[in-house]
């Protein structure tokens, strides 16, 4: 099972960023290879669709929310292909902590080669991607 975990500080506060993470609808606004994701309300326990690249190509999905703490905490599972993501955010020094690990526990053999092969550098490339894309995201809603 491959995971990676990076932490960034990004000044702006939780609650901003929350507005991007929290809410699936707007993923695809700054998290890359996020293509769509329709959500009815989340809550943990549900679940909803999501489309996104993948190195097997685009997958239209179902991604559940397995742990959500307020304006804290998201954790969401491909039920597919058994990818996740996880996201903390604190308040720190007037901006927020952010704590992300993206992993993944393989489904079938096809996802299992894929992670033995590549696992580790596609997640470690796709949170880097990630922080990067929410920085800028965030830094462009606080300034609009």
């Amino acid at each position: 099972m491959s995971c990676y975990r990076q932490q960034a500080h990004i000044d702006v506060p939780p609650s901003k960023l929350w507005e991007l993470v929290g809410n699936v609808e707007r993923h695809p606004e700054w998290w890359p290879r996020v293509i769509d994701a329709h959500c009815e309300g989340l809550e943990q326990g549900c679940s909803y669709r999501q489309v996104y690249k993948s190195p097997m190509g685009v997958i239209e999905t179902d991604v559940s929310v397995e742990r959500l703490v307020g304006c804290q905490e998201l954790l969401l599972r491909c039920l597919d292909t058994g990818t996740y993501t996880r996201w903390l955010l604190t308040d720190a020094q007037g901006g927020t902590f952010i704590d992300a690990e993206f992993g993944l526990d393989p489904k079938t053999a096809r996802t299992r080669v894929f992670d033995m092969v590549a696992g580790k550098r596609y997640f470690r490339r796709w949170l880097d991607e990630s922080i990067e894309g929410l920085r800028r995201a965030a830094h462009e809603e606080v300034a609009a």
